[in-house]
């Protein structure tokens, strides 16, 4: 690394120190984006285009990166309280491990945001996702947010990174990991374009002027896809999303827009959670109380079971039955039209 950039990262790292001093548990950074290492230039140069569009996406949000993320590509503004107050030496797996410790001292249940974007192994055991230095394990990760109260949106973008998904399951998180199993392990482009979806208002499905993490998945599993077609390849990775508990995951052709059009066949749902979770919320929902959103979520599974037994019921009784649904939820989103 040359001197300007040293110097320029120091800058940084103690403008966020000298910010971080004052700040209280409240304020630490709801989104981590780790960039892996990268091994070959050509990697590098696309991970730091993600961690770009990150950078875009969450404007206006404090980010805790982690790992050889160039200053020029993100905003000054996002870099992280003291960066935890690490200093030279320090490992990328240390910082991730202090940053999510400080999250687990937040006293208020809060969604919280880690996306990792880089490479992973996977020896038939032991799946990790590598870092600059020593690596993390799917099962060493899984430990560390074993006993956390909050919700998370955790997104493992690398080769061989299905195993994650079993590892960090959990009722209360969305998981998404770039390949179905750890032996998909070509490079996985799934990353990138689930950074550009976050924010793309062509992800915007149900046109609510806000993509929720379901949005973001099935658009960037879509555009994956397409990737490998247009270049006449097979597909090496197809992307799965777990926000169940159940740790098995569901890919992207399970979906038509945001509704689920095939059945498992445990029949356990995936996708209910990660449609009510947004990087920047709906301007419907802001100034809602928790109480509020509990019954929107409480409406919207209602919607999706009434669905699921069209079929089964009279339309008189489905469409009475759906027009309640809608009302009732209109009745919290726009208070002013009662």
């Amino acid at each position: 690394m040359d001197w300007p950039s040293r110097f320029l990262i120091g800058f940084l790292l103690w403008i966020g120190f000298e910010q971080g001093a004052s700040l209280g548990q409240d304020q630490v950074p709801r989104l981590c984006v780790v960039l892996g290492a990268p091994g070959e230039p050509l990697y590098g140069d696309m991970f730091q285009q993600w961690a770009q569009s990150w950078s875009e996406s969450s404007q206006g949000t404090t980010v805790q990166w982690i790992g050889p993320v160039n200053p020029a590509q993100v905003s000054p503004a996002q870099v992280s309280p003291a960066q935890l107050g690490v200093v030279d030496g320090t490992s990328d797996r240390e910082r991730l491990k202090a940053w999510i410790d400080r999250v687990e001292q937040v006293p208020d249940e809060r969604t919280y945001w880690l996306v990792l974007m880089g490479h992973g192994t996977h020896d038939g055991k032991i799946t990790k996702f590598n870092l600059q230095g020593s690596d993390v394990s799917a099962q060493e990760l899984g430990q560390w947010l074993s006993g956390s109260k909050h919700r998370w949106v955790i997104a493992v973008c690398g080769s061989s990174s299905g195993p994650f998904l079993a590892a960090l399951s959990h009722p209360n998180r969305v998981v998404i990991a770039s390949t179905k199993s750890g032996s998909e392990s070509n490079f996985s482009r799934f990353g990138g374009f689930f950074a550009q979806s976050i924010s793309d208002p062509e992800s915007d499905l149900d046109h609510d002027r806000a993509i929720s993490v379901l949005e973001a998945f099935v658009s960037a599993s879509r555009r994956t896809q397409r990737y490998y077609e247009d270049n006449q390849w097979l597909a090496t990775e197809q992307a799965i999303l777990d926000d169940n508990g159940d740790g098995k995951g569901t890919p992207a052709d399970f979906y038509r827009g945001l509704r689920l059009i095939k059945r498992s066949e445990e029949g356990k749902v995936d996708g209910l959670l990660a449609r009510g979770v947004w990087l920047k919320e709906p301007f419907q929902r802001e100034g809602l109380s928790s109480e509020d959103k509990s019954l929107i979520e409480q409406l919207e599974k209602r919607l999706d079971d009434l669905r699921a037994q069209r079929s089964s019921m009279e339309s008189l009784r489905y469409y009475a039955e759906l027009e309640e649904v809608f009302l009732q939820m209109a009745r919290i989103l726009y208070p002013a039209s009662r």
